[in-house]
């Protein structure tokens, strides 16, 4: 598996407008193939921090359009240019 995990620092307050945002996204996502999971964290002090699981690196890859698109959803809400960045799943246990 892999993953992209993306950082956006919020303007002051934006949190749960962002978190809205971010909860209509889901009829896209499930379009997305190789798509597994979709986590969004209150990362404290404005920061909203996504995870995105991915069967592996290749869907990830081909996802980024979409998700740069998605992303764009939250602009207005944030105060700089989110990070987005792959890395290797190596442990995902569901309890």
């Amino acid at each position: 598996m892999y993953a992209s995990v993306v950082e956006i620092q919020l303007k002051p307050g934006k949190m749960g407008e962002a978190t809205e945002i971010a909860r209509a996204m889901r009829p896209d996502l499930e379009q997305i193939n190789g798509l597994k999971q979709f986590v969004v964290i209150d990362h404290c002090h404005d920061k909203f921090l996504a995870v995105v699981i991915y069967e592996g690196k290749a869907d990830r890859e081909a996802a980024t359009p979409k998700a740069q698109e998605l992303l764009g959803r939250l602009a207005e809400l944030a105060a700089a240019p989110p990070e987005r960045m792959g890395c290797e799943v190596t442990v995902n246990e569901v309890f």
